[in-house]
């Protein structure tokens, strides 16, 4: 689309804050405030995908340097709503993986689903080139291996859960090492006989 700036997967400081600086110029406002602040984001967003927007506080500190006068009260309540727009982002896109951090163990269904997420997930921030979000990601992915991990060794626990912890660590670690052929081993795996006689009740 015209006027629409070419995304660069490889955004460095340097280039992302020229922008900044450049679009402020190009507004030619006295000062810096909310509707400022929205449009160089927009900027930011079109020059380099969402997923490389500043918040409106960097953004005001980038160019409280270039000598921009700042309207706080009107930045502290832009910065404060993208914030709070940015976490309830967080809890659609993340919320139905929340279960990976909760109290209870999880089960080899709910392991095997929410890997699935996990890999639609990593598939979808491929496309838009959201390296930031697949990072986070595979925090949640290790984070839960390493509970996982724990839970196969915690002697308190019963045997059976023991062994669907040790299996779901694995699953979990296969996702990390080769994602996109994770549906494809776990139906082998499910289909060998070692796990059948292991977790004959798992259908």
């Amino acid at each position: 689309m015209k006027g629409t700036r070419q995304r660069n997967k490889n955004v460095t400081a340097i280039s992302r804050r020229d922008l900044i600086v450049s679009e402020w110029r190009r507004l030619g406002a006295a000062s810096l405030g909310s509707d400022e602040l929205i449009r160089i984001q927009q900027a930011i967003g079109e020059a380099f995908g969402k997923h490389a927007i500043e918040s409106p506080a960097t953004i005001a500190r980038e160019l409280a340097h270039e000598g921009a006068e700042l309207r706080h009260p009107e930045i502290i309540e832009c910065d404060a709503r993208w914030r709070e727009a940015q976490m309830d982002s967080q809890l659609k896109t993340f919320g139905k993986l929340s279960v990976l951090q909760t109290a209870e163990p999880l089960r080899l269904k709910q392991a095997e689903a929410l890997v699935g997420r996990l890999e639609h997930l990593r598939g979808r921030f491929e496309q838009t080139r959201d390296d930031r979000q697949i990072a986070e990601l595979r925090t949640l992915a290790i984070d839960a291996r390493r509970t996982a991990v724990s839970r196969a060794r915690d002697t308190s626990l019963p045997i059976a859960i023991r062994h669907e912890q040790t299996e779901i660590a694995e699953w979990l670690m296969v996702w990390l090492e080769t994602p996109n052929l994770f549906e494809q081993w776990v139906e082998l795996r499910k289909s060998s006989r070692a796990f059948k006689e292991r977790f004959s009740i798992y259908d």
